[in-house]
Formats: structure tokens, sequence, C-alpha cells
């Protein structure tokens, strides 16, 4: 409960731990992020082989999709040759049905562990898994693939020097170092480094291509020769489902078929988020009115601190309700239909002009609900390059839900949705920017994207809720209990007069360069803590008077434009410093302030001139 299940990578980087007690036994699971591969070159699989490697864990349950047995195979592969016991849940067995037959037995067989077909949409063969795991029947296998003879007496070489104190199988140990794995390299000396080194020069100078390109070839021929001896196609045309998703990944259909998706996704945030932003609006005015900051009467502190509460509820309300909640549905809906990793394979030849890969495009859509998991999903991408470009570009480039909110809600609202588009299209080019230049300057390192395309299928309205329940829940058990508090200091602070010791030593960036009243540079500051504060601070600053009578329709453009793309918020911040270090975290923060700070004055003299 809790995990939230998405049709990408990226969700789960970090392994979760679960404790099922079952037949009188208790047993503890590690729910590892999911990998291709277990050669430690990525963080995902540093991850895994971490776990693996120091964890106390007495068996593997691989986990193999039956729709796409043969990439799932490859990764067994691997898992079998370190030596580990092993049971196979062969999942989404109830779509794998509808294109061909699986002999399990036959392959159980061949691969000499448990395989326990399962579906976790219909609960089959959960309950067998579980007596499996439960009842220990786990076992390491003798199966192996036959590699090129050339790299069979490298494997035997490489086994005789390796050290008694390994925590794998001498075989799959000595495999792993001969296609240089990094995290298996440091269990070895440097005289074995050095003969493993001089192993795949030979081998390359001999054979003409990498130790580990052959290694992985020959796992995918056996992976193939495997897969036609135990499944059987059914002789079926292609789907209606099919044909739909080749238009979709097909560039001259596909990109039209993007555009209109991103449309559909703004259109429905403006025009729903506006409409439920006027019904929720309505219900407040009518049931409370004024009559918590009534309760103040004639004491001007208790006034401030019910005006800063009343303010903190409209303001969380005005966000949360009508633009978070339907941007997070909006992308639940395209998560469970399987539309999103189609946009990734429609998109990687675009992001390679960015040094990124289309994988990158899934931590952007997740930036535009929050910041936050985009970063963490950015570790999913192969090397720290692209880890530094795709950070930069989300945090300069990309809103967040409450950034959309401010563009959509505020600048959208009070100068007209042609602002607010203009604002989105600034932000396009910023990132196009952004990618292009840091591309040019930051040293090449190749990276590759593997990605599986799941079923398109109706959503689960309940899958969905569910998912938006749990990525909004924040905004009200840690936004609004700071909001509060902020808004009651303000409050304080503007009721007794001593917001000038902030506000004017700075009123030189919002008076004279982004034409903005002194007092909005509280509104950026606490902005920082969590964007969607930022609006709701700029209604606590109005003291009361309608929005529109505080800004002009030109101030909440430059209003706009500054919250949309200046420093990221202190979760996001610490987030950055995790994945990319400090000194990329505080470059790029300082970076956005000042981007943000010239893009708003360039706007407020464009709209001055015009």
């Amino acid at each position: 409960m809790g995990v939230i299940s998405s049709n990408y990578p990226g969700t789960t980087v970090e392994f979760d731990e679960g404790v099922v007690t079952r037949n009188g036994r208790t047993v503890s699971v590690h729910d590892l992020p999911g990998t291709y591969g277990l050669s430690g070159n990525s963080d995902d699989e540093r991850v895994v082989l971490r776990d693996l490697a120091e964890g106390d864990n007495d068996a593997v349950i691989l986990v193999a999709d039956a729709t796409n047995l043969v990439s799932s195979l490859v990764l067994c592969f691997e898992a079998l040759e370190l030596g580990i016991p092993t049971v196979i849940a062969l999942t989404k067995m109830d779509e794998a049905r509808k294109r061909n037959t699986i002999d399990v037995d036959a392959l159980s067989d061949i691969l000499g562990v448990p395989v326990i077909p399962v579906s976790s949409k219909t609960s089959e063969g959960v309950d067998a898994l579980a007596d499996a795991v439960c009842e220990g029947r786990m076992r390491a296998s003798g199966f192996k693939v036959e590699y090129s003879p050339e790299i069979e007496k490298a494997i035997i070489a490489m086994e005789d020097g390796l050290p008694d104190n390994i925590r794998f199988s001498r075989r799959g140990t000595a495999i792993k170092i001969l296609e240089n794995s990094t995290q298996f390299n440091s269990m070895i000396g440097d005289d074995l480094r050095h003969t493993a080194g001089l192993m795949r020069k030979i081998y390359k100078e001999g054979q003409g291509e990498q130790m580990g390109v052959t290694i992985a070839s020959d796992r995918y021929a056996e992976a193939e020769s495997i897969a036609a001896d135990v499944v059987h196609e059914r002789d079926t045309k292609p789907s209606l489902a099919d044909r739909v998703s080749d238009v979709m990944i097909t560039p001259i259909t596909g990109i039209p078929i993007l555009a209109v998706v991103c449309l559909a996704i703004l259109t429905i945030i403006v025009y729903v988020g506006s409409f439920l932003d006027g019904i929720v609006s309505s219900v407040y005015e009518t049931v409370v009115g004024t009559a918590l900051i009534d309760l103040g009467g004639d004491s001007d502190f208790w006034t401030a601190v019910l005006t800063g509460i009343d303010g903190s509820i409209q303001a969380i309300l005005s966000l949360v309700i009508p633009y978070i909640m339907v941007f997070y549905i909006v992308l639940g809906v395209l998560e469970d239909s399987g539309y999103l990793t189609r946009a990734v394979v429609l998109l990687d030849r675009t992001m390679h002009h960015f040094g990124l890969h289309g994988g990158s495009f899934i931590p952007i859509i997740v930036g535009l609900g929050c910041n936050v998991p985009a970063i963490m999903a950015v570790r999913t991408v192969q090397s720290r390059r692209e880890k530094i470009i795709l950070s930069s570009m989300i945090v300069m480039a990309v809103p967040c839900s409450a950034q959309m909110a401010i563009i959509m809600g505020a600048t959208g609202h009070y100068s007209g949705v042609l602002y607010a588009f203009g604002i989105l299209l600034m932000l396009v080019c910023l990132a196009v920017l952004t990618g292009v230049v840091m591309n040019k300057f930051l040293k090449y390192e190749p990276s590759s994207l593997a990605m599986e395309l799941p079923d398109l299928q109706m959503p689960s309205v309940k899958n969905v809720l569910f998912k938006t329940w749990q990525r909004i829940k924040d905004f009200f058990y840690i936004a609004f209990p700071l909001l509060v508090v902020g808004s009651i200091v303000v409050e304080i602070l503007l009721t007794f007069n001593l917001l000038r010791v902030i506000v004017d030593p700075l009123s030189f960036i919002t008076v004279d360069m982004l034409g903005l009243p002194a007092v909005c540079i509280i509104a950026f500051i606490v902005g920082i803590l969590r964007k969607e504060m930022a609006l709701g601070m700029l209604q606590i600053l109005a003291g009361g008077v309608a929005l529109e009578a505080f800004l002009t329709p030109d101030q909440f453009v430059v209003f706009g434009v500054v919250m949309a793309v200046y420093m990221p918020c202190v979760a996001t911040l610490i987030t950055m410093w995790r994945e990319i270090g400090w000194k990329e975290t505080v470059a790029v923060s300082v970076l956005s302030i000042v981007v943000a700070i010239l893009l708003g004055t360039a706007t407020n003299l464009l709209l001055q001139a015009f």
C-alpha cells in the first residue's frame, strides 16, 4: 500500500521492504528497482547488486514478462549465473494467453528453477508464488549459457584466479569481470583486473568487437532458442490496440497525436481548473465568508492570525482541487493507458539533440506534477552528464503543478490565456536552449534506451484515483501547515508594519527591474519552501484586496514568468543535492534565479514598450 505502480521505470529506484507471514513462516521481501541487466554500470543496477551482495538474502524472485519472454530470459540468465537460489514469477500471463501458449513446465526444466505463472491483475498464481517462497522451494540452478569457445576459455582462466571469499558463483563472477562490470571489478585485486583487461583487449583485436557485446549476443541467441521451444503462438491477427500502438510510435502520425495530447492536457487544466476554482471559491464564500476573520474581534493580533488562516485555506483549496488534482488525474490516465511509454519511443531521436534519449521524457512529464519525483527519476538515465542536463532542464523549464496553477490560474485568469500559453512557449524555448548549450559544452558519454511497451488498455478508475490521492496528500499534510504558519507570520508583519526590513533592500529587483509591488519579494521567498505557497502568499499580501486590484494584467504576466523559472523549492534542492552533488545543485539554482530575473525584466520592458 502506498507504492505507486506505473507503466514506466523510475518510480521505485530505491527498494521497498515488506514482511509476509504465511503458513507459520515470516518472510522479509525487498522490492528492488526494475532493471534490464546486472552489470552494475547504472544506478538501478548498482542498487540491485548492492542488495544482493550485502543483504542477507536467502533467495531471489525474478519477475519475467510472459509477453516479452526473450528480454526477461536474458536477465534471468545473468541472475542464474550468479548462483543465487531463485524462483521465477512469469507475470502478465493473462495478456500472454491472448497471443500464445507457454509450456511453463518445460521452461522450468530447462532453467532448473521453479517457474510460477502469475497475473497481478487477476491474482492468478500469487498464492502459489507465496507458497514456493515460504516453503523454501527456490534453488540455485545448474543452467548455463554456452558462450563462444574463446569466451569460455577466458571464463575458465578467470575462475582459476578468483579469491575464495567471493559472494557469488565463480563462473558468474568471472563473466561479470570479463564484461567489465565496475562493481565486480572492485571485488578482485589489481593483477586480476589487469589480466581481465588484457583478455578483453586481445579478444577485440582478434574478433573485431567488444567481449561484452559477444556475451550479450550469446545470451540473446540462447533466450530466443528457448522461447522458440516453449512459446507457441496462436494464429491471430493484430488487435485494434496493436494497430493503434503502431500509429502512436510512427513519427508521421505519432507526432500530431502527441501534439493533440499535450494541447488536451493544457486545455483540461485551464478550463476544468478554472471551472472548479469558481465552484470552490463560491462554496467557500457562501459557507464561510468572513466568519473566520470576524472571530478576531477588535484585536489586531488575533485578526491577523485568523486572516492568515482564512487566506491559507482559500489558497490551498484554489490550487490543489482545481489544478493540481486535475493534472494528476490526467497523468494517471496517461500512465495506466500505456501511452506515456509510446511517447518516449517517439521522442527518442529528438531527445538526442539535447544529449539525452527518449527515456528522459518520462522525468520531464513527471516534473509537470512535481519536480521531486522527476529528479528522483533522473537516476534511471545512465550517465552523469545526462543527469546534469536533465536536472537543469527540469528545474528551469518544466513547471510543476503548483507553477502550472500560477501560470494558468493567475496569469491565464487575470491576463488572458494567450499570455499563459506564451509563458509555456517561453519555457519550451528555454528547455531547448538549456539542452542544446549543455550538450555542446559537457563531455559526451554514450548511453542507450531500453524500454518495454506495455499493452494499451483502459485505465482503472480506482487505480487512477488512488495514485492521485497518494500524490496530492502531501499538499494537505505538508504544504498546508507551512502555508498557515507563513501566512500568519506575514499577516502579523503586515499588521504591525514590520515587512519593510525585508522588502525595501530588495525593491530594486521587484520594483525597478520587474515592475511589481515591492512586497512581492515575500511571495518569491516563500515560494522557495513550496511553490504552491507563492500564489497563496500573494493573496495574503494583497491584504484583503482582490488580486486583480493588487496587480495589473501586465504584472501578472511578469509574476508568472519569474515563478515559472526561478529557484527550485527546498524539497527539490535536497533531492538534487543527493542525485547530482551540491556544486551542481548550487550552480543550477543560482542560474535559475538569474535567468528568472532577466526574463522577468525583459518581459516587463516589452509589455511597457508595447
